[in-house]
This record gives C-alpha cells, structure tokens and sequence, in this order.
C-alpha cells in the first residue's frame, strides 16, 4: 500500500512540477471540426431531409451511410435517425442479399483555412448484382461552412440530381 502510495504521489508531482493539470475524467474530451461539421451536414441531409430523393430511403429512420471519407472517431448521433455505418464491401453484400437501396455518403470533407469548412454528400443507388433496373434519382449538396466563434454557421450551399 505504501508503495502504491508513494507512486500515486510521484506521478502528480512530476505533473505538477510541469505545471499541467492531471486529466478530469468528467470532461469530455472536445469535438474535433470534423465531427461537428460531419454532425451538421448528417442533420442537414436527413433531420431536415435536404439530401435528394430523401422520400426514396428505404426507411428514413434507419439510413445507411459508407465509411468513404469518415474519420474513425466519428460517431452517429442523430436523435430519431439511426445511421448504420458500411464499408463498399458491406454495402454491396447488403444489396445482393436484400434489393437494390439508397445510401448517403461523403465524398470531400475539408478545412481551407481554420474558420472554413466544406462538406459534400451524395445520395446514391446500391444495386444487386442481378438487378437490371435503371435509376434516374440521387444527387448531393455541398456546403460551406463559417466558425462564428465556437459554432458552424452555414455560409452558402448548393444541391444538384442525378
């Protein structure tokens, strides 16, 4: 005990030598721009169903959206949309065993400068290997993003279908 002790003590004098705080595990850690510009655009697409042919998701409360272009530590949470998270290989597995369905995803994700953001997201068919049908539907909107102090603020969009 007393060894564990004299470590314990150790350790946060050396932090304190180094005049850092020890880490609160209370405090969640901050939100990197890419989650919170990812969190918008997801609200964006499917909250307020600004993404094209949003009426054509097979069920627009469980929507699926690929890996493509999404940070690991990225993490849906959209309240009353749950969004399953696919690699290709998985999307196109999932369309030869259920049909042919819509999904979303990403296809740039990037910071100009560090008050700027821009985000495109694309709906898109995933077809079955034997599916013959051809889709006239899908699209995507880009938008641009302004840091207003702490938030994202919507600076300028535009959609476009397929």
């Amino acid at each position: 005990m007393r060894k564990t002790c004299g470590i314990v003590l150790a350790a946060l004098l050396i932090i304190a030598c180094q005049g850092q705080q020890p880490p609160d595990p209370q405090v969640a850690p901050a939100e990197t721009r890419e989650i919170q510009i990812l969190d918008l655009a997801m609200e964006r697409a499917l909250i307020e169903k600004k993404i094209p042919d949003h009426g054509l998701l097979a069920d627009p409360r469980k929507v699926i959206l690929s890996d493509r272009n999404l940070p690991a530590e990225w993490k849906p949470r959209l309240a009353g949309v749950e969004i399953v998270v696919l690699s290709k290989a998985e999307i196109e597995t999932r369309a030869n065993r259920d049909g042919d369905f819509l999904f979303i995803y990403v296809s740039e994700l990037s910071f100009p400068d560090s008050d700027t953001a821009s985000i495109r997201v694309h709906s898109m068919w995933a077809k079955a290997k034997d599916s013959n049908v051809v889709y006239l539907s899908g699209g995507g909107f880009v938008v641009l993003y302004e840091k207003d102090g702490d938030t994202w603020k919507e600076a300028s969009s535009a959609s476009w279908i397929s």
